[in-house]
């Protein structure tokens, strides 16, 4: 993720490429951003299945058992068939290590997302040493067309370092490098906000009448909308990802109007990084 930390926007950036004759264009950064999705080579489970491989991490058994797989053989016939326990039922080792990673866990970090109406989300277990994670359909993918299983039914399991665990986050909801210019994109007052809240549905809702500038620039783009909740309550916010617009905070003030500010990448990752630091200090046990 160290493409991350490169300057974004230089000074004189207007936001809009090729929007001022006396600004050269802004070199495209789509190419980067391509590259940089969330990549794993861990293996693949319904939600279902992973769902009771996770309740089993709270229990000291190695095996799944054989009332277990008296009561449900779907799962074990899955267990099986993918390598998550041998003929006996007993866990592997890959699987006996993505189990204590999640019992090991300190504190929890979870992303909800949505794009056009298909919802998707990652959750990581965050120890001293290990993240343990389980990945829904990636930003990255919803954007190209593709679904992890029959409608996202699909989740893929990975155990990465402690460190790794804002990497996880951060490639995995699409950020990359972008020509983002830091401050307040605009408000949406309570008369257009049906319009935002239909526009996270459809893209080709209009935009408001009055917008412009970055808030138009937004509008243009595709959205990845996802909700960041990181240990108890400590952090949650809200994010849309704008492609090549970059990514922007939003939120609801008091007066109900919906309020939007850039975020550079560089800094959308270091507030990623700290909330997990923060979490994982404040929740030694979760």
């Amino acid at each position: 993720m160290s493409v991350l930390m490169q300057p974004e926007s230089p000074a004189h950036a207007t936001g809009v490429q090729g929007s001022d004759p006396l600004v050269p264009p802004l070199e495209d950064l789509g190419s980067l951003a391509g590259g940089q999705g969330y990549f794993s080579s861990g293996p693949w489970l319904s939600a279902d299945a992973a769902e009771v491989l996770l309740d089993s991490a709270s229990r000291a058994s190695a095996r799944f058992g054989r009332t277990a797989a008296l009561r449900r053989p779907d799962i074990a016939h899955e267990f099986t068939s993918w390598g998550f326990t041998n003929p006996r039922g007993s866990y592997t080792a890959d699987t006996e290590f993505f189990r204590h990673a999640v019992r090991a866990a300190q504190t929890r970090a979870r992303i909800d997302g949505w794009y056009l109406g298909k919802r998707t989300s990652l959750r990581l277990w965050i120890g001293g040493r290990w993240t343990a994670v389980v990945a829904g359909t990636s930003a990255g993918a919803l954007l190209h067309g593709y679904e992890s299983g029959n409608r996202g039914t699909m989740v893929q399991l990975d155990v990465a370092g402690v460190d790794d665990a804002a990497s996880v986050m951060a490639a995995w909801s699409g950020l990359a490098p972008a020509w983002s210019v830091a401050g307040t994109a605009g408000t949406i007052d309570t008369i257009n906000r049906s319009l935002f809240e239909r526009r996270l549905q459809d893209a080709r809702v209009p935009a408001p009448a009055n917008a412009e500038g970055p808030l138009l620039r937004l509008w243009r783009e595709p959205w990845f909308v996802w909700l960041a909740s990181i240990g108890r309550g400590r952090f949650r916010r809200g994010f849309i990802n704008a492609g090549t617009a970059g990514h922007f905070l939003f939120g609801v003030n008091n007066d109900g109007d919906v309020q939007l500010a850039q975020q550079s990448s560089s800094l959308l990752w270091h507030t990623l990084r700290d909330a997990v630091e923060d979490a994982r200090f404040q929740e030694r046990h979760y």
